[in-house]
């Protein structure tokens, strides 16, 4: 019997959403517990009160000494991914490829290819987030909500704009560059079929794109001509509609 996992955390979280997008692609059932960053409840699971927490218990729900417990974004995609997804079904859906056998002729390249995917999903977490959603996306909603004005904001905001600017170009040269050497070129999603690189990437950019900043549109998209058409492509899929409501992109 497949028991689900639960999902600790609040979910206006940018890696919360990515969890949750994750599972809705997989088409695998969860539990989600709300729990702020920082509580009693959440340092149980988390050393440093942090989230997202997946926990998952492999024989029951409610089992506590069988509990497995993960904390950091990149270990709870790839548990989903190898553990939940592989035992649902094997042949089906996978957000990070499947590594064959070491004698097939393909080992080599599908390698690379969780290298790569590693890689950008690493870039994303760590650097893409702290620019946009640290810098930028939280500090913008908070002046908004405080009553600020667009042309106050504008203002305040201007330095860390810039930097956003930035590491997207970067991200978006970096994208470009993989795909050319992995002959991916032309592809809608970064490695052809969507990836957990994808998935920790969208939430970051459709909390931007809400911001109107002027990155994603208008007059400064042809500074992102592959990530401007990447976000509108992604936010048509399902995972993106019933993910929307608990992002900063719902509240606009």
């Amino acid at each position: 019997m497949f028991v689900p996992a639960k999902v600790v955390t609040p979910e206006n979280s940018t890696d919360v959403q990515s969890v949750m997008i994750a599972f809705k692609e997989l088409n695998l059932p969860y539990l989600h517990h709300a729990s702020m960053p920082g509580s009693p409840e959440l340092y149980e699971f988390s050393p440093l009160g942090k989230i997202p927490v997946l926990v998952h218990r492999p024989n029951a729900i409610y089992a506590v000494r069988d509990r497995i417990v993960l904390f950091e974004p990149l270990a709870i995609a790839r548990y989903i991914d190898e553990v939940f997804s592989s035992s649902s079904d094997p042949d089906g859906v996978h957000l990070f490829p499947v590594l064959p056998s070491s004698q097939e002729r393909n080992y080599g390249e599908v390698a690379l290819r969780r290298v790569e995917i590693d890689q950008i999903s690493s870039f994303v977490a760590i650097h893409v987030k702290h620019a946009v959603v640290d810098r930028y996306v939280k500090p913008y909603f908070a002046l908004r909500n405080n009553g600020a004005s667009k042309e106050d904001i504008a203002v305040a905001l201007s330095d860390a704009r810039d930097a956003v600017e930035q590491i997207l170009v970067l991200l978006e040269r970096i994208i470009t560059n993989t795909q050319a050497q992995l002959n991916l070129s032309n592809s809608e999603y970064m490695f052809g079929s969507i990836t957990w690189a994808d998935v920790f990437l969208f939430p970051i950019l459709r909390d931007l794109s809400a911001t109107k900043s002027g990155l994603l549109d208008g007059n400064q998209k042809e500074n992102l001509p592959w990530l401007a058409g990447w976000l509108q492509r992604f936010s048509q899929r399902p995972s993106a509609a019933a993910t929307l409501g608990s992002s900063f992109a719902g509240s606009v």
